[in-house]
């Protein structure tokens, strides 16, 4: 895309475009991507990808205002876009992780990490997680996993050669651990986090 193009652009975002000109287009490029400089994991061509989709994207819709911050709008798009990358990057660690925990584990993780980027506060939480799942049984790993393909209870059950009620105890078993690990623990609500009664 660059000044000139024409597209499905709506009114307003044509008329920024054209304005900006063929510098002024790439110099806001070039914002848009150091503002993607904390998603480490991302190559220099994705976060160049991101940026131009990140630009399209919001001079395509039709609530486009340029005279209200449109590169911090389109900055705002640009780090949504990076983190759903991201996490289809890290997407069966990200899965097994979120078997594991969920959203009310996570709120204090915000406000131990101000300064930090969301999609690299995500990737601790999740580096994390899977790091406390090496203190669970193999069968309880192999439970969470097939938890996070979304597999029937009975079907795991099934495979696994143990009843389903095991499957729910498993993965009970698995979760109470991993909350309760010395990486994950400091995170979670205090609620939430309950000694290990021991067992496999």
């Amino acid at each position: 895309m660059s000044p000139g193009d024409g597209g499905s652009l709506s009114t307003p975002g044509r008329t920024y475009i054209n304005e900006l000109g063929t510098d002024g287009y790439t110099a806001l490029v070039k914002k848009v991507i150091a503002s993607l400089a904390d998603f480490k994991q991302l190559s220099t061509a994705e976060r160049e990808d991101v940026a131009s989709e990140a630009i399209i994207r919001a001079v395509s819709r039709a609530q486009f205002d340029p005279s209200d911050q449109p590169v911090a709008y389109i900055k705002t798009i640009a780090r949504n876009l990076a983190l759903k990358k991201l996490n289809k990057l890290n997407k069966p660690q990200t899965e097994v992780a979120s078997v594991l925990m969920d959203h009310t584990d996570l709120d204090a993780l915000a406000g131990t990490a101000a300064d930090t980027g969301e999609a690299e506060q995500e990737q601790e939480m999740t580096d994390r997680v899977v790091d406390a799942l090496r203190q669970v049984s193999p069968q309880q790993r192999e439970v969470t996993r097939r938890q996070a393909r979304d597999e029937k209870p009975s079907d795991i059950a099934s495979a696994l050669g143990i009843s389903t009620q095991q499957v729910y105890t498993q993965s009970h078993r698995a979760r109470t651990k991993v909350r309760a690990s010395p990486q994950v623990s400091p995170f979670v609500r205090e609620a939430y986090v309950r000694p290990s009664k021991g067992g496999e």
